[in-house]
């Protein structure tokens, strides 16, 4: 026999027994633990809106008396009209949750048979479990675990990721693993690796570190400890007879902090001595120091605190082939803005070197080992351009089923190649390249600048965000004499370019526009080709610096061709990059009803139909022209609409008509100002008006 008890207002079936009911404390967890994953990771982490968010609410006529502990639905629940057709139709995602229960374990196992039974009856082909920490996402069909591109999710995704999963398990409902090229994608997504920081920077607080650069060195280094056990297990070279990584603890929650610690120097001791990580010693050791002292030098955290530590950037796992600059993230995350600035250089956000590097690297699709080329960043910092290339290239070999053995290797140990004067940067962008998947072969601590490269030292492309500002060295030109660092990187950058090879280089507007510069924009255009110039945001940069800066994409001619080119050149505006634009630079997250990006013309999205689509400047690239209208309209990021000029082909002509003083500012030709002439009388009366406010403010006083 079975009675009813209203539960929350709601009624539910339960059994009769007293015993069988689950206790209330624990269920006060359960409701707590959602409660801290809704806000803290999905709305505030993963910007899933929060009404679009349902827990613990009785959906009988679809589950039955069981109600699922959490849905998402691309529709709000109004809990007043009680639209429950409209949004569980459209729903997304369902997850069993179970409060700090072990993965596998008795309580889990039982959460994946309640998802074998709901998500069916909510037309779901996946479900998630989660206790918290980990969140596994598994096929309603097979009862298999969930893939991205080979790699395990143990995290929540965004909403296009759980779209895009949803649509292509309703197409293919025996499909595990689900490959996909999306700009949004990464096996930890950035959101998630952020959360992650923030974690960090609660346990970073009680820790006297020097300054937030050592901070940064010890968060990198100790991530790359993980790393390596990952990447010799993903090539098959593991030794079991070695300590690594997951040998240093056993999870347990009474596992001695001191063995941790003790087992963790035994394990970089270990990677110190062996060749294959020996440019990585420095970051290494430093996190050993760190956790173990040295000499007279006492350790800076503590055994409890290196646990804390290593607990969660083991739950980071997997790390390989993350998806995003992984430096860059833990950078923005500690660095001040004084460090910012003192690492000497611009900053360039991820999807500002995604889109870059994909647009320049556009026409290589497949892999031909016959036609190998290689890839270079003479300023890379720490190395944005080029794990963004390294995964442009693996993403676009693997789509073409061309990604073979040999095709890693030339990825892995010829094709990229980067030049800082910075040791300390050449050892974070060799970091950032193992991390993404390796390609850190060739990195070199010189200065490109004062560098006698050799008759072979070409290049078939060369991409870089080059430092800007008055210099020591002087341009290797005899059209100027200028010292400042960004002309003396263009001319370096067209020398180590091979004939008709392709580049993209970020300069400020000066360079576009000043009248000193002249005959520098002339000699470019007779040098090279100019494909397309595409203006950044204000703040594209902000808060290092203000300056307006300009990606200008051109090809190299032979010496032998000095004539002017003729083709046009594109001319294209970014308004918004997905990100405010003011010095406090948070994501403006506007969609419209396709789920497309209302402020952001850079990044890729998800459809509502869990349809890839790229960004806007990628799909207008090199063909966008609204010249025959008076202009594009968009939604700026208060919500309001706008109208101006964004993209058009700009014949030479135009460029070089004296008065233009070979002008290669897209704003000077697509959006020309326009100055308000006022008329005589309209003068007299406006003079008339402050006259008389004068007489006013005197009879006051």
């Amino acid at each position: 026999m079975e009675v009813r008890i209203t539960l929350n207002s709601e009624e539910e079936q339960i059994p009769a027994k007293v015993t069988e009911m689950p206790p209330k404390k624990k269920r006060k967890q359960e409701a707590l633990t959602v409660s801290r994953l809704i806000h803290e990771v999905l709305v505030s982490q993963l910007s899933i809106p929060l009404h679009q968010i349902v827990n613990d609410t009785t959906f009988a006529e679809y589950t039955g008396s069981k109600r699922p502990d959490l849905l998402i639905s691309e529709f709000e629940y109004d809990r007043v009209k009680k639209n429950d057709a409209q949004f569980i139709n459209n729903l997304v995602a369902y997850a069993e949750a179970k409060d700090d229960c072990i993965v596998k374990g008795v309580d889990w196992l039982d959460a994946i048979q309640q998802g074998l039974t709901k998500a069916p009856k909510l037309k779901l082909p996946y479900f998630i479990v989660t206790n918290g920490k980990t969140s596994i996402f598994y096929n309603a069909k097979t009862q298999n675990e969930i893939k991205l591109n080979g790699n395990p999710i143990r995290e929540f995704q965004t909403i296009d990721i759980l779209r895009l999963i949803k649509n292509r398990l309703s197409k293919d409902p025996d499909l595990d693993n689900i490959i996909t090229n999306v700009d949004s994608i990464s096996v930890i997504s950035e959101a998630i690796f952020n959360k992650k920081l923030w974690e960090l920077a609660k346990i970073y607080r009680n820790i006297n570190f020097e300054n937030n650069v050592q901070k940064i060195d010890f968060t990198v280094g100790f991530i790359s400890l993980e790393y390596f056990e990952e990447r010799e297990t993903i090539k098959g070279v593991k030794d079991a007879t070695k300590i690594y990584w997951s040998d240093c603890s056993n999870h347990a929650a009474n596992y001695p902090s001191e063995k941790i610690v003790a087992s963790l120097s035994r394990y970089i001791e270990r990677l110190e001595q062996e060749s294959q990580f020996g440019e990585f010693v420095d970051l290494m050791e430093k996190v050993h120091i760190a956790i173990a002292g040295k000499g007279t030098v006492k350790p800076l955290v503590s055994h409890d605190e290196v646990k804390q530590v290593y607990e969660l950037i083991d739950s980071m796992k997997p790390l390989h082939g993350c998806g995003f600059d992984l430096f860059g993230a833990v950078y923005e995350m500690f660095a001040s803005s004084k460090e910012k600035k003192d690492f000497g250089e611009y900053f360039t956000r991820r999807h500002y070197a995604h889109i870059l590097t994909k647009l320049l690297l556009r026409n290589e699709q497949y892999f031909d080992e016959n036609r190998k080329f290689r890839i270079l960043d003479p300023a890379c910092g720490t190395g944005g351009f080029l794990t963004e290339g390294f995964k442009v290239l693996r993403n676009a070999y693997a789509k073409t089923n061309t990604l073979t053995a040999k095709a890693e290797k030339f990825l892995e140990e010829d094709c990229f190649y980067g030049i800082d004067v910075r040791r300390e940067n050449i050892s974070r962008t060799k970091l950032n390249m193992f991390l993404v998947g390796d390609g850190h072969t060739n990195m070199e601590d010189i200065n490109t600048l004062t560098k006698k490269f050799g008759k072979g030292d070409l290049w078939d492309y060369v991409i870089t965000n080059p430092p800007v500002g008055a210099g020591t060295i002087r341009a290797e030109t005899s059209v100027v004499s200028s010292n400042r660092t960004e002309v003396c990187f263009l001319y370096k950058v067209i020398s180590l370019l091979k004939d008709g090879k392709k580049a993209c280089i970020l300069l400020p507007d000066g360079i576009l526009e000043n009248a000193q510069f002249t005959e520098l924009r002339k000699d470019l255009l007779e040098k090279c080709d100019i494909e397309a110039i595409v203006s950044l945001p204000k703040f594209a940069f902000a808060p290092y610096t203000k300056e307006k800066m300009y990606a200008v994409f051109f090809t190299k001619k032979n010496e032998a061709m000095t004539k002017i080119q003729k083709q046009p050149i594109w001319m294209y505006i970014i308004d918004n990059d997905g990100l405010a634009n003011s010095d406090k630079r948070f994501p403006t997250k506007l969609r419209n009803n396709q789920n497309g990006w209302l402020h952001d013309e850079i990044s890729g999205w998800v459809s509502t139909d869990g349809e890839e689509m790229v960004g806007l400047l990628e799909e207008r690239w090199l063909k966008s022209d609204d010249s025959s209208t008076d202009g594009t309209q968009w939604i700026g990021e208060k919500g309001q609409a706008v109208k101006f000029r964004k993209g058009g082909l700009i014949s030479i002509t135009a460029i070089t008509e004296k008065k233009s003083q070979y002008c290669l500012l897209p704003e000077y030709y697509l959006r020309p100002f326009k100055p308000n002439f006022i008329t005589a009388e309209e003068l007299s009366e406006e003079i008339s008006l402050i006259e008389q406010e004068v007489k006013n403010l005197e009879a006051i006083a």
